[in-house]
């Protein structure tokens, strides 16, 4: 039974033919790191999760990136004209802009945790990859792809046979790369072209020496850089929210396949919207909900919701269905969680197995998450299980399995999927840095980060695919 996906440029549904089974490579569009990420991120960042975890339920290596944006773009709701978000929020709050940007970077590593996401093997920093982003417009430059002056690089579209295609938005359609550089956009040929380099302003905080002189790079040459430095040139698959198909990636993937002359991603994955009771998330609007927002409740008060049980109602829409959030919704959600879980504690101590019926299940189950990642038909089998006369063994059998996809805590023993709780950031940090020394065979370096761990309390349990688990020193010692 073979995996199919939904393919944004081809808009059709077609079979999933990675170019080593053995390693699909995952590009994830990442937070830009000034403030914490909203319910609306987090169901996006969700797919990539419900994706890597259905490639390993099927059998398939996975190896994923997903940048942080720690330096900010200019590309909306800007304090100033000319500063980027990051910026603006550290001015804001009397910080600089790297303290902003590493406080909510472990702020959203923290929420995805709560979330139960499995952790990317890199999480590449747009402020650590400058040299990558200048050497990608030299390629482009090399190509007469670019113009400018006075600082100022831009990318001419022009020379990409049929931009737009990807986003199906033709030339002259609009303006929306002039929310990226609107100092400088009068200088352009044309509305759609972009800026890859501009001068710093005074007082710049994050601003590199270039052969244009000393500035900063543009927002899509940042992902493109990024994805190409761990990813190669081609790579299965790129994700990230609909909202970023045009202009962003529309551009990161001209950007790329002009410089490398390579195909880039082979297939684009988009998580639709989510709204808050039919209307756009906002902060003027007071709906821009986070996690934290969720565990408090509604505003008008009454019982908050758990990051599982958030999950599990995402779950219930299939990843390309705008989801409208409601605190009804939400509640009948966790309700539904709470009887599923209930049904399962009640069938794992029934002394019928029905292993005729959990084999017919199991099959249903893997042909809804290889259909396009359909959850909601996967939940949905889930919920029939209990009922279907399975119990014992089985019930519990079922529930480890599908939880390694679900990640809602059918059984307390089937959490196999989530992050232990309580691990100091900087330990997880040592742990991802270590995973990606052991791949690159590194060995040295990573038998020096696991004593470091070691000497924080915890042990590494590295497993035979994936990212090494973490267990307290006293905890395995008490086994």
């Amino acid at each position: 039974m073979g995996l199919s996906l939904h393919e944004s440029v081809s808009r059709r549904k077609v079979p999933f033919a990675p170019a080593d089974p053995t390693r699909v490579t995952i590009y994830t569009c990442g937070p830009t790191v000034y403030r914490n990420v909203h319910i609306g991120n987090l169901r996006t960042y969700l797919l990539t999760d419900i994706l890597v975890r259905t490639l390993r339920f099927l059998g398939y290596g996975t190896f994923t990136a997903q940048n942080i944006t720690d330096m900010g773009h200019m590309h909306q709701e800007q304090l100033e004209l000319g500063e980027d978000k990051v910026i603006a929020a550290a001015r804001a709050a009397g910080k600089s802009a790297r303290e902003i940007a590493a406080f909510f970077t472990e702020a959203y590593f923290r929420d995805c945790r709560r979330m139960a996401f499995l952790p990317a093997d890199v999480y590449p920093r747009a402020s650590e990859h400058v040299p990558e982003m200048i050497a990608l417009v030299l390629a482009l430059e090399d190509r007469g792809a670019v113009y400018g002056g006075d600082g100022y690089i831009y990318f001419d579209v022009s020379k990409v046979p049929g931009y737009g295609a990807f986003s199906g938005t033709a030339l002259g359609e609009g303006t929306p790369a002039e929310r990226t550089d609107p100092e400088g956009h009068r200088r352009k040929r044309r509305p759609e072209d972009f800026v890859l380099w501009m001068p710093a302003e005074p007082g710049r905080e994050f601003q590199w020496d270039s052969p244009w002189g000393r500035g900063w790079p543009g927002w899509h040459s940042e992902c493109a850089a990024m994805a190409i430095k761990h990813l190669g040139p081609e790579f299965d698959l790129h994700v990230g929210g609909i909202d970023l198909r045009f202009p962003h990636h529309e551009n990161s993937r001209a950007l790329a396949t002009t410089a490398t002359g390579k195909r880039f991603a082979a297939h684009w994955i988009h998580a639709a919207h989510l709204l808050v009771e039919g209307r756009k998330m906002s902060k003027s609007a007071g709906n821009e909900y986070t996690l934290d927002d969720l565990e408090a409740g509604p505003p008008s008060g009454g019982k908050g919701t758990s990051a599982a049980e958030f999950r599990y109602y995402c779950l219930t829409l299939h990843y390309a269905t705008p989801m409208n959030f409601t605190w009804e919704g939400q509640a009948a959600a966790a309700r539904a969680l709470s009887r599923l879980r209930g049904a399962y504690a009640k069938a794992a101590e029934r002394g019928t197995a029905g292993e005729d019926a959990a084999a017919a299940l199991r099959d249903k189950f893997r042909s809804a998450v290889s259909d396009d990642l359909n959850l909601p038909r996967a939940v949905a089998v889930a919920h029939e299980a209990p009922r279907s006369g399975v119990g014992g063994e089985a019930a519990r059998a079922l529930a480890a399995e599908w939880d390694r996809i679900l990640a809602v805590g059918l059984l307390p023993a089937a959490e196999s999927g989530r992050e232990p709780e309580g691990v100091p950031p900087e330990v997880e940090a040592m742990a991802r840095e270590r995973d990606a020394r052991r791949r690159a065979c590194d060995y040295r370096a990573a038998d020096a980060l696991r004593e470091r761990i070691r000497a924080s309390g915890y042990d590494v349990v590295d497993a035979a695919e994936g990212s090494a688990a973490l267990r307290k020193i006293r905890e395995t010692r008490e086994r």
